[in-house]
């Protein structure tokens, strides 16, 4: 059976002016299938779409609303099925796929271009086990103007598990749109924390300490990414030994 029930209210914590931001993005081709449409077992016996699982998490965080961004394949998928309210479908901007900016920057562009002033709680389809306690965590630590979970594995900032400030989000669109065509997230939030006194390490430039902008996740499985069939067999594993665990 699949369940496509209402979400849960809206935490009383939860942050009144930050919009929630799910990233459905590309094409699932290792995984052979869209992630975004997976099934994740809720118990033994039902299931949901993972991108309506992790949309109800991001509404409980975020009440302002919830964004969704998503490519054309996606769009009849999304528009038949049942969202709940204050959810906004964003698909890639016409200006965005004019300058020819793929991956993750598309997503955030797109939506940052839709609602210029929002600062979004972001969040890729493809992290099956995040929990609420990971979004509430992640808003709560939020310092503009942009914020990361750092993988514990290499201590690389993570821009799908984030927070971005319209201020970090306008200057990723003149990094990506200008002359440097440079489109990677990371590149521009590294940029950001360097220019305010952030220290890197490592020769790559990439590896960062925990501080301000960046810190790792109270729970390392809230990082488990999911690109492949048997990624996907081992999130839902895990996702299957809590639900036993709780009941």
């Amino acid at each position: 059976m699949i369940v496509t029930d209402h979400p849960p209210p809206p935490l009383p914590s939860a942050n009144p002016d930050m919009y929630g931001l799910l990233v459905l993005g590309g094409q699932s081709t290792r995984m052979g299938r869209d992630k975004a449409f997976l099934d994740y077992p809720v118990n033994e016996e039902t299931t949901q779409p993972l991108y309506l699982r992790l949309l109800n998490l991001l509404h409980q965080a975020c009440p302002a609303g919830v964004y969704i961004s998503h490519n054309t394949s996606q769009a009849a998928r999304l528009h038949q099925g049942w969202l709940p309210p204050r959810t906004v479908l964003v698909p890639d901007d016409p200006r965005i796929i004019a300058s020819n900016i793929g991956g993750p920057a598309a997503g955030l562009l797109s939506s940052h271009l839709a609602k210029p002033d929002a600062t979004f709680l972001v969040l890729a389809v493809d992290f099956p086990l995040v929990t609420l306690e990971t979004l509430t965590d992640l808003s709560a630590r939020y310092t503009p103007p942009v914020t990361c979970y750092l993988h514990a594995s290499d201590a690389h900032p993570e821009p799908l598990l984030s927070v971005w400030g319209p201020e970090a989000l306008d200057e990723l669109r003149e990094n990506a749109m200008g002359e440097m065509k440079k489109t990677g997230p990371c590149w521009t939030a590294r940029r950001i924390w360097k220019r305010l006194g952030v220290e890197t390490v490592g020769d790559d430039g990439k590896q960062m300490q925990e501080g301000k902008f960046v810190f790792k996740p109270r729970e390392q499985q809230w990082l488990f990414n999911t690109n492949e069939p048997e990624e996907w067999e081992k999130a839902k594993s895990i996702l299957c030994s809590r639900t036993s665990a709780t009941q």
